[in-house]
């Protein structure tokens, strides 16, 4: 639970993701760029948190990252603010002009979304796809500066993206009613007659990956994407866990590459 209420497990799934894609297609990543990933993940996701806790209205059922966050926000905004200030330098004097431009654009559809569901959420309701542009932005901010032109690796990283969003969509399935409870609008509660298509679709893209991982083609990305969709589809059948702890599982499943080391299936 901890990486969760801090906001640490995004900021680590990006980190470990991208050392894969790196690894994999021979594209040397600069320790600054990595850096740069990390601090750049963890303060968006402590600013959505911070305005998604102070949004909720009074009395109504909060998670325990909304809980956590509504305890500590003077520690909170210290963060953020230390954060920013570390994060700009180094993105600003460091990272290459290449890679700052693609991951300004990036960042600049990073907060027109966090706008949109903060200020503007009702649109979710038109156009149920929340979930989808979160997985998205997030894999392809993660291997900015692993992009090459390799077939293989735009295959991968849209199935990564697909592996995110179905991260997203199965958190909306598990947090419906709370949603309800606060107003807030996602694939699950536009959509109540599709909670079974997370878990499904986390199978498909399981036996995907794995038929893309028997063909040989960037073979410990499609092993990994396999086994996160296939321990996420499970996540999704089990019933006995507290909704909190099934939110903190789904990044945690996330984090297969850390397994790809001992097993060395590099070449």
């Amino acid at each position: 639970m901890w990486l969760n209420v801090t906001c640490l497990d995004a900021p680590i799934v990006a980190f470990t993701w991208q050392w894969l894609f790196a690894h994999t297609f021979g594209v040397a990543v600069d320790p600054t760029n990595r850096l740069a990933l990390f601090l750049t993940a963890w303060l968006i996701y402590l600013a959505d948190r911070f305005v998604d806790c102070f949004s909720v209205p009074a009395g109504v059922p909060t998670s325990a990252r909304q809980r956590f966050c509504a305890k500590h926000p003077a520690l909170w905004i210290a963060l953020m603010l230390s954060l920013a200030i570390v994060d700009s330098i180094v993105c600003l004097t460091l990272i290459d002009p290449r890679t700052l431009g693609i991951g300004s654009v990036i960042a600049g559809a990073i907060v027109i979304y966090l706008a949109a569901n903060h200020f503007a959420g009702w649109i979710w309701q038109k156009m149920p796809v929340k979930e989808m542009i979160v997985g998205f932005l997030f894999a392809c901010g993660t291997v900015v500066p692993v992009a090459c032109a390799e077939s293989g690796f735009i295959v991968c990283t849209i199935l990564f993206g697909i592996l995110c969003s179905l991260n997203c969509l199965s958190i909306s399935v598990w947090e419906r009613n709370l949603d309800l409870a606060q107003g807030k609008d996602s694939f699950a509660t536009a959509h109540p007659q599709l909670l079974w298509l997370p878990q499904a679709a986390c199978l498909v893209l399981g036996v995907l990956a794995l038929g893309i991982a028997v063909a040989g083609e960037a073979r410990a990305i499609s092993l990994c994407l396999a086994s996160a969709a296939i321990l996420l589809a499970f996540l999704n059948r089990t019933s006995s866990l507290p909704r909190d702890e099934c939110v903190a599982l789904a990044d945690i499943v996330l984090l297969t590459p850390l397994v790809i080391p001992l097993f060395r299936l590099f070449p």
